[in-house]
C-alpha cells in the first residue's frame, strides 16, 4: 500500500512538473510572438523614415571629424525638410560598383530612398565614357532599380542608353591628387556649406549662355525657361560678357557649348571660353553645364580644376548638374531642363525633381536636398 502511494505521489509530481514546463513554454512563445511583432513594427516604422543614404568610402572610414560634419548635416536636413538619413561605410571588400548597387537596391526595397550621396573619390565607380586622357563616371547602375537589367554594359564596361532615375545619386569626389588633409578639409567644408542658410530666399533670375554652333535643337528648350523665371539668354558670349555675369545674383546659372572637364566654348570664334575656374566667382546656388565630357575628369594634374571639383571650392554653388542636359529627339523626353527644372523652381528638392524622369547622361554633384525659396 505504501509503495503504491509513493508511486502515485511521484506520478502526480511528474504531471505537475510537465504542466509547469508547458505553461513556461507557452508563455515564452507568447513573449517571442510579441517581440517579433514589435520588431516588425519597429522595422516598418524605420523603413518609412529613411530618405537619404550617405555612403562613406574606405579612405575616410575612420575620420571622426568628417563623420561629425556629416552628422550635423543630417540633423539640419531633418530640421529643414524632415528627411531621415542613414550612413553606410563602404568596406574594401564591398568597394565594387555592383556590390554598392546591391546595397542601394536592398535599401530601396526597405525604405524607398530618394537620394544617395557618394563621399570619396576612391569609391569604385562605373565609367560612362573614355576619350584620350579624359574619362567620365556613370551613375546609371546606382540611380536605377532592377539590377543589371535596368541598364546596358558595353565593351570596356562603358555603360549607356537612356535610363529612368528612381534614386537621385550625388557624387562628392575630391580630386585624387590632393593631399589627404586637403581632401578632408574640402569634405568637411562642403557639408558645412550644405548645412548653412537653408532658408535663404533667392531671386527668380535665370542665366543661359549658349553657343550657336550647338543650339539647333536646344535653343527653344532653354528659351522656354522664361516661363518659370526671369530669363537672360545670351548667344555666343565673348570673354567680356562672360566676366560681366560673374558675381551677379542668379538663381540658376547655365551654360551650353562644346565642353571638356576643364571648360566650355560658348563662342563660334573661340573667344568665349568659359573656364571651370569661373565657378568660384558665380553668385548662384545652382550651376549647370551642358556638353560632352563636362562631368568627367582628365588624367593629368589639371583635373583639380575640372567642373566636378568646383563644388568644393565655390562658396555659393550648392548643387551642380553636369552632362547632356538639353537632349531631345528621342521618343521619350530626356531633357534635364524640361524634366527637372520646372519641379525644382516650385520648391521641390533636386532629388525629388530628378526622380521618375528619363535621362541620358546627367550627374548631380553637391547637395541632393537643395531646394529653392523665392522672394
Amino acid at each position: 500500500m505504501e509503495k503504491r502511494l509513493i508511486k502515485m505521489t511521484i506520478l502526480a509530481q511528474i504531471i505537475v512538473f510537465l504542466l509547469v514546463l508547458f505553461m513556461i513554454s507557452a508563455n515564452a512563445q507568447h513573449l517571442a510572438n510579441v517581440e517579433s511583432s514589435n520588431y516588425k513594427s519597429i522595422n516598418k516604422q524605420i523603413s518609412e523614415n529613411i530618405d537619404i543614404i550617405i555612403f562613406i568610402s574606405p579612405q575616410y572610414f575612420n575620420d571622426i571629424e568628417i563623420l561629425n560634419s556629416i552628422n550635423n548635416y543630417k540633423k539640419i536636413v531633418k530640421d529643414d525638410i524632415g528627411w531621415e538619413s542613414k550612413i553606410i561605410f563602404i568596406t574594401k571588400e564591398k568597394n565594387n560598383y555592383l556590390k554598392i548597387d546591391e546595397i542601394i537596391e536592398e535599401n530601396y526595397k526597405l525604405y524607398k530612398i530618394k537620394a544617395c550621396i557618394m563621399v570619396g573619390e576612391d569609391i569604385d565607380t562605373p565609367i560612362g565614357g573614355r576619350y584620350k586622357n579624359i574619362e567620365k563616371p556613370s551613375i546609371i547602375p546606382w540611380s536605377t532599380v532592377g539590377g543589371e537589367d535596368a541598364y546596358k554594359v558595353l565593351d570596356k564596361k562603358i555603360i549607356s542608353k537612356p535610363y529612368n532615375a528612381k534614386i537621385c545619386i550625388s557624387l562628392l569626389y575630391p580630386p585624387s591628387e590632393l593631399s589627404y588633409e586637403v581632401k578632408k578639409t574640402q569634405i568637411i567644408q562642403v557639408f558645412q556649406k550644405f548645412s548653412e542658410n537653408r532658408e535663404q530666399k533667392y531671386n527668380n533670375k535665370i542665366l543661359v549662355m549658349e553657343s550657336s554652333s550647338i543650339n539647333k535643337e536646344s535653343k527653344h528648350i532653354y528659351q522656354s525657361l522664361n516661363k518659370i523665371g526671369n530669363l537672360n539668354y545670351q548667344k555666343n558670349p565673348d570673354r567680356k560678357k562672360i566676366l560681366e555675369t560673374l558675381n551677379q545674383d542668379y538663381s540658376l546659372y547655365m551654360i551650353h557649348g562644346h565642353s571638356n572637364p576643364l571648360g566650355t566654348n560658348l563662342n563660334l570664334n573661340k573667344e568665349g571660353w568659359f573656364s571651370a575656374e569661373n565657378i568660384d566667382s558665380i553668385n548662384a546656388p545652382f550651376f549647370a553645364a551642358d556638353g560632352c565630357y563636362v562631368n568627367g575628369w582628365t588624367n593629368d594634374l589639371e583635373k583639380k580644376s575640372c567642373y566636378y571639383s568646383k563644388i568644393f571650392t565655390s562658396k555659393k554653388v550648392k548643387v551642380m548638374a553636369l552632362g547632356l542636359l538639353s537632349q531631345n529627339g528621342l521618343e521619350t523626353k530626356v531633357s534635364f531642363v524640361e524634366n527637372t527644372l520646372p519641379d525644382l523652381v516650385i520648391g521641390k528638392t533636386i532629388a525629388e525633381s530628378v526622380i521618375g524622369n528619363i535621362y541620358i547622361d546627367c550627374i548631380i554633384f553637391g547637395d541632393p536636398t537643395f531646394h529653392y525659396s523665392f522672394f
